[in-house]
């Protein structure tokens, strides 16, 4: 197991003990539901379980693996490319709006990227931007980007 894993699954599982230690502090439940310290607490102890659950698999791990601290050759491409694909999400998100956006920065990531099957991309894509456009609109009261190019926005996207 390369060292800088080990340091790195200690400092999450650190971190994660500081929040549920801080969480503490703040009240976990209230009158009207879940409290400040509700969701803290929570979150570190999955945060510590799955730093455990990493340290333990590497622990296990046998083989000698090479490793290279930056990416080399298609890994840098591909990492350039997801962080063009989000400066793209974030320049055309208020033009197209976030369905169409999110639509095509998924399709994007999962089968030029991930290089999966259309099918399975397009589902994907289409749950995780009209799905979660839906949701956020209609069960959680959360306003996410309309279009605000007019033949869109009479489309309704």
């Amino acid at each position: 197991m390369p060292l800088i894993y080990l340091f790195v699954g200690l400092g999450f599982l650190c971190i994660s003990i500081y929040v549920v230690w801080e969480s503490k502090n703040l009240e976990y439940y209230t009158k009207l539901g879940p409290g400040g310290g509700f969701f803290p607490f929570w979150l570190g102890i999955i945060m510590g379980g799955l730093s455990l659950g990493w340290l333990l698999q590497e622990i296990r791990v046998k083989d000698k693996r090479e490793f290279h601290f930056f990416p080399e050759g298609a890994d840098i491409i591909r990492i350039i490319l997801t962080v063009l694909a989000l400066v793209g999400t974030a320049c055309f998100m208020n033009f197209l709006g976030f369905k169409l956006t999110m639509f095509f920065f998924l399709m994007f990531l999962i089968k030029i990227l991930g290089k999966q099957s259309l099918i399975s991309t397009f589902l994907v894509a289409f749950l995780g931007s009209f799905g979660v456009y839906y949701l956020f609109a209609n069960y959680l009261d959360v306003m996410l980007p309309k279009a605000t190019i007019k033949f869109l926005s009479n489309l309704g996207l």
